[in-house]
């Protein structure tokens, strides 16, 4: 018996291993201008390297269904959102599903959201959420991406 539970020990383990968490969007965070002073609007930049054959929607869409991507910003009192998260050059189509025009984008993502600075040593942190689509079967996954600038 006790072999017994080792042998199904042992095959759990290595199934655990082979795993594959996917993750076809690589997020970098950039600000401008890097070292802002207190008033000034900095613009936050969130650029999205997708992977071939997936796509992820913008910030903004026209019809009901598919989840945009959007930020979870922690308010702090050290910075101020100004507007809303720009989605830059997104694609259009018109989606079958969604009996719709759609915006997303394939290769490359790139959102911008406007900051003001209140306070010395501001801190920006939160999350981009985002729904990522592969065009081969059309299923999705969610992607919760944490961020943190420091001015």
């Amino acid at each position: 018996m006790n072999k017994i539970f080792q042998l199904l020990l042992a095959l759990t383990f290595i199934g655990l291993m082979s795993v594959e968490i996917l993750k076809p969007v690589k997020w970098t965070f950039a600000s401008t201008p890097s070292k802002p002073t207190i008033g000034q609007t900095v613009d936050l930049v969130f650029t999205g390297k997708i992977e071939k054959d997936w796509y992820i929607y913008s910030s903004e869409l026209k019809v009901e269904g598919p989840n945009p991507t959007e930020l979870d910003l922690i308010s702090n009192g050290t910075y101020q959102k100004v507007g809303k998260l720009i989605a830059v050059n997104p694609k259009e189509k018109y989606d079958k599903i969604w009996e719709g025009t759609i915006h997303y984008f394939t290769k490359e993502a790139k959102f911008i959201q406007k900051i003001k600075i209140l306070k010395a040593g501001a801190t920006v942190e939160g999350k981009i959420n985002s729904y990522t689509c592969t065009l081969k079967d059309g299923s999705c996954i969610p992607n919760k991406d944490k961020f943190s600038f420091k001015f």
